[in-house]
């Protein structure tokens, strides 16, 4: 700043054909320049052997200026102790039972003991007995048989039963095998039969067994559909579709068994139940 304003006052002085009066104070640009800091004095009994300087500058405000303040401290939360909930009374402590209602074993004691029962016991109550309302569900009765006019087969007695014959590849029956199977099975209600057997037959075919097995039972199904007509349950008949050779025996047939059962008691008589050993055997 100082060389700026002597260079301005050389070259207004040195510009040709320029008159005027120029005053200069060299002590105007000392009065921009800032003042020196004041020597600090120091603390007294200071020691003697090493001088103050009282040109250099105090340092300590910009010092004490860059550190970095400490943060203030919060007041606490709970300037004392937690509070606590009121604890409600205590209620009446009840009474100890008396000392009859407990047992000493040893030295032991075990109580309390079960209260005694009461003089007079209540009555148990009486459920009344369940009444069905209504018939029982009846049990279908299966297709009737496929009765063929002309169908080849005839009706012959057995031992305990009848045998009916078919044709080689039929299951129909005739009027006349049909009324024989009507017959024996009045028989079986008549005697009381706890089983009735109904053994069926067809020609065995190594090439094709299934075939033969199914026109077995089909003839087996027409027997079992007579029987249920006359009234015999199904759970006392049992079926069989069997396979058999050629023999003397004929092979297309359905044999039909049974063995009486014990006769109804008179009124007012009672007599031990036969046991039952499974169905009739099979007539060969």
């Amino acid at each position: 700043m100082r060389w700026g304003f002597v260079i301005a006052a050389v070259l207004v002085l040195a510009v040709p054909g320029a008159h005027g009066q120029v005053s200069v104070n060299m002590n105007a640009l000392d009065t921009l320049a800032p003042k020196p800091a004041a020597p600090v004095a120091p603390a007294p009994g200071a020691g003697q052997g090493s001088a103050p300087s009282s040109s250099a500058p105090s340092v300590a405000p910009t010092i004490s200026r860059a550190l970095p303040q400490p943060l203030p401290q919060s007041p606490p939360r709970f300037s004392g102790p937690l509070p606590l909930p009121p604890i409600p009374p205590a209620g009446p402590i009840p009474p100890l039972p008396p000392a009859a209602q407990y047992a000493t074993v040893g030295r032991t004691t075990i109580g309390p003991l079960p209260a005694p029962p009461p003089e007079h016991a209540p009555a148990k109550p009486v459920l009344a007995p369940i009444v069905l309302v209504g018939p029982p569900h009846p049990e279908p009765m299966p297709p009737p048989p496929h009765v063929v006019d002309g169908a080849a087969g005839r009706a012959t007695r057995i031992p305990d039963g009848l045998r009916v014959t078919f044709s080689a590849d039929g299951a129909a029956l005739n009027p006349a095998t049909l009324a024989a199977l009507r017959e024996i099975a009045g028989d079986a209600v008549d005697e009381h039969a706890p089983a009735v057997a109904v053994d069926a037959y067809a020609k065995s075919d190594p090439s094709d067994p299934s075939t033969a097995r199914r026109l077995s039972l089909s003839r087996a199904l027409a027997a079992q559909a007579v029987l249920r007509e006359a009234g015999i349950p199904s759970e006392r008949i049992y079926v069989r579709a069997l396979l058999a050779e050629a023999g003397p025996v004929p092979v297309n047939r359905v044999d039909v068994t049974f063995v009486p059962g014990p006769k109804p008691a008179p009124p007012g008589e009672t007599r031990p139940q036969a046991t039952q050993a499974g169905p009739p055997k099979a007539t060969q």
